[in-house]
């Protein structure tokens, strides 16, 4: 099936919510890695085989990649091709649908740094400027990347009063790229494609039109393979491709220091909104989940019709895990869909906790002899 994304999103899951790799980037802004960094084999080999029986053992099939990054190497990689299909690899494509939000977050963030707007100015200036629609009056560029604008198609009044509540939007994400494309005086795809390309990160790409060369994305209960045409409506929330390698790549970068300025980074990933999941307790920054619980934790999900997605990044760890599948299932069946993600979080959720508790536990037994 051809999808041609006119005016709708269809990155459905925000709404819905409840082998070598290249070199890791760093930089002098890259946070001090503590020794949990360095795993023994034995740790590495637990976990993997903790996820190979959570992916066997699942009520439904694995069709994708999932691929495990710690200390700037690959550690761990499973996939598995849909029917007829080669199993995926590292450089496979994909729809990234919602990943595609982390990035265009940051190109904002660095859009602030150089002076281009600030987070509290009001969108409607920049867009009336543009000769573009405008909406409601009110509406900041930080609650564009929260989620917390309430914004509503121009000519409808808007959902709420913004910066009171949460309802994800990808029209938010499309403005956002309406107000960069307005500031730089360039497309959008030429920005994102510079801005990874100036800092080193390959493997996501964002382009307009016909996606080519992905792996074909299935839709599971109709078996029918998903073409996408992609729009100026879908890019900047959802558009966006990538590989497993590139999106770890992404990430590792991202939270080590590498794309952004230090204030830049910690307003991105400081909690601003709770959203209602499935997880509890999860709140969004600017295009990222944050999670404080245990442990910290960064996050994204993507969902369109062939492709879901989930990326977890946990850099107080330096560990990044993507799970890019090509198989998409119902969205309203939310443990068919979703378990198998919410599955591999928990084992390396527990996995990293038990490292911290036994790295505090070796810390004390050294200062107690000292």
């Amino acid at each position: 099936m051809k999808i041609n994304v006119l005016a709708t999103s269809l990155c459905l899951l925000g709404a819905m919510a409840g082998s070598a790799v290249a070199s890791n980037i760093v930089t002098d802004q890259q946070p001090a890695i503590n020794e949990q960094a360095k795993r023994k084999p034995g740790q590495e080999v637990a976990l993997g085989d903790a996820f190979d029986a959570i992916i066997a053992a699942n009520e439904r099939p694995f069709y994708g990649i999932v691929a495990l990054m710690q200390g700037g190497e690959i550690r761990y990689v499973k996939s598995s091709g849909y029917g007829q299909q080669l199993a995926p690899t590292l450089d496979s494509r994909v729809m990234l649908a919602s990943q595609s939000k982390m990035v265009t977050a940051a190109l904002v963030m660095q859009g602030v740094s150089q002076g281009k707007f600030a987070l509290e100015d009001k969108v409607n200036p920049y867009l009336a400027s543009a000769n573009l629609p405008t909406y409601d009056e009110r509406i900041t560029i930080a609650q564009l990347l929260s989620h917390s604008s309430g914004i509503a198609p121009q000519g409808k009044a808007n959902r709420f009063a913004p910066g009171c509540d949460f309802q994800y939007s990808n029209l938010g994400y499309q403005v956002l790229g309406q107000l960069l494309e307005s500031q730089y005086q360039a497309d959008f795809s030429t920005l994102v494609n510079g801005f990874l390309k100036e800092h080193g990160v390959s493997g996501v790409e964002a382009q307009l039109g016909a996606q080519q060369g992905l792996i074909a994305g299935i839709e599971a209960s109709s078996n029918e393979p998903m073409e996408y045409e992609v729009q100026m409506n879908l890019l900047p929330g959802g558009g966006m491709t990538g590989s497993a390698k590139g999106l770890l790549n992404y990430l590792s970068a991202l939270h080590g220091g590498k794309l952004l300025s230090k204030e830049a980074y910690q307003a991105m990933v400081t909690p601003r909104m709770q959203r209602p999941h499935r997880w509890q307790q999860l709140y969004y920054g600017f295009g990222v989940q944050v999670n404080q619980q245990g442990i910290e934790e960064y996050s994204h999900s993507g969902y369109l019709p062939g492709y879901q997605s989930l990326s977890l990044s946990y850099p107080a760890f330096d560990t990044y895990l993507v799970v890019l599948e090509n198989a998409s299932w119902p969205i309203d069946e939310r443990n068919q869909a979703f378990g198998l993600h919410d599955k591999l979080r928990q084992a390396l959720r527990d996995a990293l906790k038990d490292e911290a508790k036994a790295e505090n536990n070796a810390s004390a037994s050294t200062q107690s002899r000292l």
